[in-house]
């Protein structure tokens, strides 16, 4: 079974070009088409849940809140935002909003498919360890931040 992959994304032909790639390298994806389905998916998938792929600008509720209220109830969640709209301070400035202390990757929009993959297989490996440790760790390797 691969990690399951919670995507967070308003474009509907994104989205389902995430879904393709990811469920091409073996993650096994879920799809909710703003914050407030994507909360609610994740606390239906609860344990499940390996990693939060999550766009910051969505209708009803935006990426920043979906993923400070994740953090809220899991702090070690690994989570890679592709965004086309970074915060000004990046990654860091993120952090400061968001809380939690897991694997925070930002991508830009477009992300090509090679950091996609590259920023997905850190953060399934987050997630494993997580589940191997049965504890939420904190980030071992600094975050990876598209300019």
């Amino acid at each position: 079974m691969g990690v399951q992959v919670l995507v967070a994304e308003d474009e509907a032909l994104i989205a389902l070009s995430l879904a393709d790639l990811l469920e091409a390298e073996g993650y096994e994806v879920a799809l909710a088409p703003d914050g407030a389905d994507a909360l609610d998916a994740a606390r239906r998938l609860g344990d499940a849940l390996g990693v939060l792929v999550t766009d910051l600008n969505m209708p009803r509720m935006g990426g920043e809140d979906l993923i400070r209220a994740l953090r809220a109830e899991r702090p070690g969640l690994p989570i890679v935002v592709v965004t086309g709209s970074a915060p000004f301070g990046g990654v860091e400035e993120l952090r400061r909003h968001a809380g939690g202390d897991g694997l925070l990757l930002l991508l830009l929009k477009p992300a090509n498919c090679g950091e996609l993959a590259d920023a997905l297989r850190r953060a399934a490996a987050a997630a494993s360890a997580r589940r191997d440790d049965g504890a939420t760790t904190p980030e071992a390797t600094p975050s990876l931040e598209a300019v």
